[in-house]
């Protein structure tokens, strides 16, 4: 749940920033107005010289975040960390590129020699905490994000990872007072109110899961963004009141991320709620396309054949989905 970037990172969350060469804040502002790309050519000459602070290494990997040329950012500040072997901005820019590319253990042996020479730097916490969900280990990564917040308490983005985490283990109205105080900081940030519908869809309590849906996607629409995964939940929401509704906002979902598995698949089952079985086919072969280890697509996209009658497939299919089962478990072992 990853594309407001903007909203999310105030100025008052960094109690690290200097004072800013000139060339350094024009990264900043070039950030603040969207304009990514140049953002990041500027960041990265300023962090990669020195010149820059904590809060030009934090806007640089954003801007990576928006980007996604995690590879040849990777290239850049591995260079450059031959040059300044000690510059944590530099170790800390290098573990987040390999956390995006899913290399959580590269990601965390950068983390501990950073956290080595600035064991109070925020954005290190941070960053153990999202490699050790990745990890599966939830424990230790709500210590790490109550340690971020501790050293960076404006900070909107760490309660809303927290308040996500806190939904991740069914702590619900735990999940809620964290997004609560995320709200506090930031009042207009969308990923909230959608994962404040997850947590209100998971209590039964309609109107607020609604309320919270909605919110997200208006504020979304506001300010020109578009993200899919306010549209792909509430769609999911809809499909058992009303699959035919949730179509309008799953071809939404669509529009803004056709590759998007998740998005494919709940079309594929809200057709198949509404008995469009051949174009549920299709957007269930979709979501295999872009996710061949998606085991519920291949799940559903079996049953749907085996009621047509055509077991041979269905056989294939559910060796496919029994692999990608079981390839999940081994991946998700740290």
């Amino acid at each position: 749940m990853k594309s407001a970037v903007c909203t999310v990172i105030l100025a008052a969350s960094y109690s690290l920033r200097a004072e800013n060469p000139v060339s350094c804040q024009s990264g900043l502002d070039q950030f603040q107005s969207g304009n990514y790309a140049a953002a990041q050519k500027i960041l990265s000459e300023c962090v990669e010289s020195q010149r820059g602070n904590a809060t030009h290494a934090l806007h640089l990997a954003l801007t990576y975040r928006a980007l996604k040329n995690y590879d040849s950012g990777l290239v850049r500040t591995k260079a450059a960390i031959e040059r300044f072997p000690q510059d944590v901005d530099l170790l800390y820019l290098a573990a987040w590129l390999h956390y995006r590319r899913n290399e959580t253990k590269d990601s965390m042996l950068l983390l501990s020699k950073a956290y080595r020479l600035a064991p109070d730097d925020w954005r290190l916490h941070q960053l153990f905490a999202l490699n050790y969900i990745a990890f599966d280990m939830l424990d230790t990564a709500k210590l790490s994000l109550l340690r971020a917040i501790a050293l960076n308490p404006k900070n909107a983005e760490l309660y809303y990872q927290l308040g996500r985490l806190y939904y991740t283990l069914n702590l619900f109205q735990d999940s809620i007072d964290a997004m609560n105080s995320a709200l506090a900081i930031t009042p207009d940030y969308p990923e909230v109110y959608d994962s404040l519908g997850l947590t209100y869809e998971a209590l039964r309590d309609d109107e607020r899961t609604v309320e919270n849906y909605a919110k997200a996607i208006e504020l979304d629409k506001k300010r020109g963004i578009q993200d899919e995964w306010p549209l792909i939940n509430y769609g999911k929401f809809l499909m058992e009141k009303s699959p035919g509704e949730s179509l309008r906002y799953l071809r939404q979902a669509l529009q803004f991320n056709p590759t998007s598995p998740k998005a494919n698949y709940q079309m594929g089952r809200a057709l198949r709620a509404l008995r469009r079985d051949t174009e549920a086919e299709g957007f269930f072969e979709k979501a295999i396309q872009f996710d061949p280890s998606f085991s519920s697509a291949y799940y559903q996209l079996a049953m749907l054949v085996r009621d047509r009658g055509d077991y041979g497939r269905f056989t294939t299919l559910i060796a496919q989905f029994r692999a990608s089962m079981e390839k999940g478990k081994k991946t998700s072992t740290p």
